[in-house]
């Protein structure tokens, strides 16, 4: 029988250490080390990355791959957002290069395990080719749904975290159909290879628990005062993930960064342990401005929801 977890992740020489610190998340919290094995795609990670990432991994008698990618491959497709670049769509491979693998979980360099990813990788897939996180709290999804065309109800997800049924995957070229589609549709995708995603799985995922993608931005909207629900207070409360969406990643801003603490720890324990240092200064907390900056905020969003809440009720 084999008890593998398979996880892959897709990262470049600038985010080796980022993706360190997840594995390094992964392995500390995991109950069977020793049973992971870890794939990166990546174009250049370097030799020197390579050897400490392999470092380790040994130590928890894991095991890891760098697995090559052109990134020519995605040259018509667009990058919307700033922080990211081609290799983000290196993902929709992942399934049919990692051919060994019949079950494999993707996962994104800015992110956080706190749980026990043998449980996500043993969740019921519902015969589903995928399983991921439904949005919460998510204006896009009025405009993805004018933008697109999908029928019936369902909930836009995030693409960082998918468990994927890697035999249904293949079987049915999702890969291939969902490049090819990204391709036709690059001037109207808004958030890259997650708008395709979204189009091809609509209704065909199977919607994994909140806690397996627990977006730290859910915790600055709880402080800023805007409405949550119980769903999303219970997925904060008990989060098995941290995922740093955005631009304001906790290695780099100097703002408010929720959960920076969670990415803070396993970073120093990266260095401490495996003497493997920052390149550059990473802030532990925002600058005293940013504090006030949001302080503020919090005070005036807060401020007017309740404002508008009186008017409203006045009015009924």
């Amino acid at each position: 029988m084999n008890n593998k977890i398979s996880i892959f992740f897709s990262a470049d020489e600038n985010y080796a250490r980022y993706c360190a610190v997840t594995i390094l998340s992964i392995l500390k919290n995991s109950s069977s080390p020793e049973n992971l094995e870890f794939y990166i795609l990546s174009p250049d990670i370097s030799q020197q990355n390579t050897q400490k990432i392999q470092q380790i991994c040994t130590q928890f008698d894991a095991k890891v791959s760098i697995i090559p990618i052109d990134l020519s491959l995605f040259n018509s497709l667009p990058i919307v957002q700033e922080h990211l670049n081609l290799n983000v769509y290196s993902r929709l491979c992942g399934a049919d290069i990692l051919r060994q693998c019949d079950r494999i979980i993707y996962l994104d360099c800015d992110l956080i395990v706190l749980g026990d990813i043998v449980e996500l990788f043993n969740t019921e897939l519902e015969k589903k080719p995928i399983a991921a996180t439904p949005h919460v709290q998510f204006p896009y999804q009025d405009i993805f749904r004018q933008n697109f065309d999908v029928e019936g109800e369902d909930i836009y997800f995030n693409g960082g975290v998918i468990l994927i049924d890697s035999i249904h995957w293949r079987k049915n070229r999702y890969g291939e159909l969902t490049l090819t589609w990204a391709t036709k549709n690059a001037n109207k995708l808004h958030y890259n290879d997650q708008d395709a995603l979204n189009v091809v799985f609509w209704k065909n995922y199977c919607h994994l628990p909140g806690v397996w993608n627990v977006e730290a931005r859910l915790y600055k909207e709880k402080l800023l005062g805007l409405p949550q629900n119980e769903e999303i207070t219970k997925r904060m409360q008990n989060p098995k993930i941290i995922h740093y969406t955005g631009a304001d990643k906790p290695w780099a801003s100097k703002k408010y960064v929720p959960m920076r603490h969670l990415y803070t720890y396993y970073s120093k324990q990266l260095s401490q342990s495996f003497s493997w240092y920052p390149s550059k200064h990473e802030p532990k907390q925002c600058t005293i401005s940013s504090l006030l900056n949001f302080a503020w905020s919090c005070l005036y969003f807060r401020t007017s929801y309740n404002i508008n809440k009186i008017f409203y009720n006045q009015n009924l």
